[in-house]
């Protein structure tokens, strides 16, 4: 991906085609990994829409300008949107914005800036369009302390966004969450997505994607076996709550999560760092099994079997069983059975984690009872 720095920020790709509709107020609603507090103080625009977001809101704005390789934006919207105080003097075509502990001066048709009695020069004189005055945005940014970004790939499509953030915001510069933007911009209903995933509405038909901006149907298949192929996501459960989705996140973290999927509700289970190959259900929990193909770093202090419970608007899981201990498998990774009843789940396990001997580990082998809460079993067949 090509990068370019511009006013000493960064650039994305990103696929804008900008549109006025937005479907969704806030992306709280819809994007799980964005808090309120990555929100405040933030504004998002573009200079190819009027839609802008103050603090996560979406708001009607006042539209950028791009004008000789720079960009200008509206002085006033952006003052009053993080809560400074301007006052226009119209004797004198005078400026003055009050923000914290600054004092910002300039004069309309001047390059001429003052920041607490500071003087510098502007590289475009600030300027009146559409009755609305503007200024270029790498000063507004830095005379409100903010870290600016542009993003913008005018090989793939000639549009942008500008993103005005606290320093420490950086969330606001994930790219699943800027491509979310986007889909905003472009009118699109969003299901739900968080850094993993995004899913929509087009058509009466869910879409999937984890590399915007290609999607694909998202939709219950039942999974087919095949030798030659090896499945890590993109794999969907079937049990009697429901269904279950599970997504490998191969670009970036090498994660593997379970959504449950219910009509358009989705919520996200688990996150884990092996990879999830059975889920099933009883009682309203979730449980399901992980494979140590690639090893976890704390194997000595849980075990592959886990438990998920629907509690205050979110999903909590905890492991079953001892700690160190491999249920389900056996070394030669072949499967075992794992029925699930009022007394617990009964499967084959051993001692997996420790420096144990091969002879000592053997010594392990055996059914185990593990209990649906806590973290206890009991050798039922050696």
């Amino acid at each position: 991906m090509k990068l370019k720095m511009i006013l000493p920020l960064f650039t994305f790709t990103l696929f804008f085609a900008f549109d006025y509709a937005a479907y969704a107020e806030n992306p709280r609603d819809y994007y799980e990994d964005v808090t309120e507090k990555d929100l405040k103080n933030s504004m998002i625009l573009s200079p190819e829409s009027s839609m802008a977001f103050i603090n996560g809101q979406r708001v009607s704005g006042v539209q950028p300008i791009v004008k000789d390789g720079g960009t200008l934006v509206p002085l006033r919207f952006i003052s009053e949107g993080f809560g400074a105080k301007v006052d226009f003097n119209t004797k004198t075509q005078s400026i003055t914005i009050k923000y914290a502990d600054k004092t910002m001066t300039l004069k309309i048709g001047k390059k001429a800036l003052s920041v607490n009695g500071k003087s510098s020069e502007m590289d475009v004189a600030v300027s009146i369009y559409n009755n609305s005055t503007y200024i270029p945005l790498r000063y507004i940014g830095e005379a409100f302390n903010k870290k600016v970004v542009f993003l913008k790939n005018a090989e793939i499509q000639p549009y942008s966004l500008i993103i005005i953030r606290d320093a420490n915001a950086t969330a606001l510069e994930n790219l699943k969450l800027t491509h979310v933007y986007e889909l905003l911009y472009q009118g699109k209903s969003i299901v739900y997505s968080d850094r993993f995933m995004t899913v929509i509405k087009e058509n009466d038909q869910l879409l999937v994607s984890n590399n915007l901006p290609y999607f694909e149907p998202f939709a219950y298949q039942e999974l087919v076996e095949d030798k030659n192929t090896v499945r890590l996501g993109g794999i969907w459960f079937k049990t009697d709550m429901g269904h279950f989705y599970l997504e490998y996140d191969y670009a970036a973290t090498q994660q593997f999560i379970l959504y449950r999927v219910d009509g358009e509700a989705i919520t996200r289970v688990a996150i884990e760092e092996a990879p999830i190959k059975a889920v099933k259900t009883y009682q309203n929990h979730v449980y399901y099994m992980t494979r140590y193909e690639r090893g976890i770093s704390n194997e000595h202090e849980t075990s592959n079997l886990k438990t998920a419970t629907f509690k205050d608007g979110q999903w909590v899981s905890d492991y079953l069983g001892k700690p160190g201990f491999y249920y389900g498998f056996d070394t030669l990774a072949q499967v075992y059975d794992w029925p699930i009843d009022d007394n617990g789940i009964t499967t084959f396990g051993f001692q997996r984690s420790g420096h144990l001997s091969s002879d000592e580990r053997k010594a392990t082998f055996g059914y185990y009872r593990i209990e649906l809460e806590g973290h206890h079993h009991e050798l039922v067949t050696p």
